[in-house]
């Protein structure tokens, strides 16, 4: 015999959390689009190139673009 309420009945398992639905994704930003595309680019004019120094050269060249112009 149970000493107890609580311990007579076995705890229910809880029910696993409901699984996301597909999400749109939004609007790529113009920084988002323009590393995709200079990656691209510096990477099949040297494919041997690691992608830390591409994006680096990719990022360098953004920033010099983007020198100037006034942030919106």
């Amino acid at each position: 015999m149970p000493r107890n309420d609580s311990t007579a009945h076995k705890k229910s398992k809880a029910t696993p959390p409901a699984k996301k639905t597909a999400t749109r994704k939004g609007k790529s930003s113009s920084y988002n689009a323009y590393m995709n595309t200079k990656l691209a680019e510096l990477k099949k004019a040297d494919p041997a190139l690691k992608h830390s120094e591409a994006y680096e050269q990719a990022f360098a060249e953004w920033k010099k673009s983007q020198k100037g112009k006034i942030a919106k």
